[in-house]
């Protein structure tokens, strides 16, 4: 029995002072917590990308609209065509919808929904200022003159975390006004 401790003891002392593998054992622990940090790095910057994006896309489908004297269905066809461009990389199809509403008032009526068209996706979705001829549902402080227009753009686009499938889903809401630059476009014009 003593023969045995006496060859044990050497044994743990240099198991003991064996020091090579210990940054393994580190590691082990270690390198969950930096690949969770590196894909919560991936899932925050996507979020903060595609918020950019939104408000890019509004506002450039905002500008589009107001270039001209008088708009047609052909001419929001085409802009509502662009804005998948507009999004790239990120994909519309059922995940967004961008819906454009023309806000006017007379001197003899309050404000109300001229006209509203909506494309560049699929995504079910009314708008949140309200439905073409009725009052519309304007932001605090935003006050309009008599004979003004205002275009109301918005874009919803239907949000799913990338990595982290555990966060839900949630629906992103950009919105953007353009006074038009020369007329009124109190209305829409034919197709062509």
């Amino acid at each position: 029995m003593s023969r045995s401790r006496n060859t044990m003891v050497p044994l743990l002392r240099r198991l003991k002072q064996d020091e090579h593998g210990a940054i393994l054992a580190e590691l082990a622990f270690a390198l969950p917590l930096f690949i969770t940090f590196l894909m919560g790095i991936v899932e925050v910057g996507n979020y903060l990308l595609i918020n950019l994006k939104l408000q890019h896309s509004v506002v450039s489908i905002a500008d589009l609209v107001t270039r001209d004297e008088e708009i047609s269905e052909d001419v929001l066809a085409d802009v509502f065509n662009a804005a998948p461009q507009i999004m790239a990389p990120f994909q519309m199809g059922d995940d967004a919808i961008v819906i454009v509403s023309a806000i006017s008032q007379t001197e003899d009526d309050p404000a109300s929904i001229y006209w509203q068209r909506s494309g560049g996706g699929t995504l079910g979705m009314a708008s949140d200022f309200g439905i073409e001829g009725e009052a519309p549902n304007l932001p605090d402080g935003l006050t309009m003159r008599d004979d003004e227009t205002i275009l109301a753009t918005e874009i919803f686009y239907a949000y799913e975390p990338v990595i982290f499938q555990f966060i839900p889903a949630q629906m992103l809401r950009k919105q953007s006004f353009f006074r038009p630059r020369i007329g009124a476009l109190q209305a829409v014009d034919a197709a062509e």
